[in-house]
């Protein structure tokens, strides 16, 4: 089947919102051709293995399996990572914990990101200072990914650990220490799309009633490993910044402050610790 004609087909047939642009990039991905290339060529024939891994992946995105687990492509700060079903799929408004946490970093600053998922945070970190960067998750899959992408990325060996938060990092200290931990309730996970549904419920779900029981835990935890006057940044839901200000407070945690997201809702909180 010509180019063409199989854009026309999968347009047609995608239950999606975006149909068109979802067809380019299904096109795009599986036939390794930018956009402009499958403009140009639309009487080009698909050979027939490649038409059947896009069919393959159209049945996937019409049970809304996520885009980016089809193509393991998502783009984060400027980078291009892998991504899969281990990981959450890095999202624009993450994107405020990296601006925070480079304000932060100085040159020799050491930087941990736990619930690291596919690295995303941490290695847009590393990309875009002078800092060292290490990366620590839960799960042995997700750190796989993390580690893939800080090889590709990076061009260097990760320091990259399996951890519950600070198990594998006993006796060390960071000058900032970043988390996007899994802080959806239960409550608002029944109403989540099921596009997210498809994202691991290990680095979503945090089963207290307010979301925050492994917030609480990386607060308490963290002071043990911030060398004096470092930096804490944790990412949550906008209804949750408020409580977590009054734990870092309770917790004997300094400057407290929490940035608004690109959409205008809280969303880092930040804080040193003084030791």
């Amino acid at each position: 089947m010509k180019i063409t004609d199989l854009k026309k087909e999968i347009t047609k047939s995608l239950e999606t919102e975006l149909p068109s642009l979802e067809a380019s990039m299904l096109l795009e991905h599986f036939l390794k051709k930018d956009r402009v290339y499958i403009l140009t060529h639309p009487d080009e024939d698909v050979p027939c293995n490649i038409e059947e891994k896009i069919r393959d992946a159209l049945k996937k995105r019409n049970s809304l399996v996520p885009m980016a687990y089809i193509t393991n492509e998502r783009e984060f700060y400027g980078l291009k990572f892998f991504v899969n079903e281990h990981v959450l799929i890095p999202q624009p408004d993450t994107e405020t914990l990296v601006e925070e946490a480079l304000k932060e970093t100085k040159k020799g600053s050491r930087v941990l990101d736990i619930c690291t998922g596919s690295g995303a945070v941490g290695i847009a970190i590393k990309m875009n200072s002078r800092a060292a960067v290490c990366l620590s998750d839960i799960d042995e899959n997700a750190l796989l990914v993390a580690k893939k992408n800080y090889r590709d990325i990076v061009k260097e060996e990760p320091d990259a650990r399996q951890s519950d938060l600070f198990a594998s990092w006993q006796g060390e200290e960071f000058d900032i220490i970043t988390a996007n931990p899994p802080y959806v309730t239960l409550f608002c996970y029944s109403s989540v799309s099921e596009e997210v549904k498809h994202e691991p419920k290990l680095a979503l779900l945090d089963y207290a009633p307010d979301g925050l029981d492994i917030t609480r835990r990386i607060i308490k935890e963290a002071k043990s490993h911030l060398r004096k006057n470092g930096s804490l940044l944790l990412e949550s839901d906008w209804r949750q910044c408020g409580k977590i200000r009054k734990i870092l407070d309770f917790e004997g945690y300094v400057n407290i402050e929490t940035v608004k997201d690109l959409a205008g809702k809280e969303r880092v909180t930040k804080a040193k610790y003084p030791k």
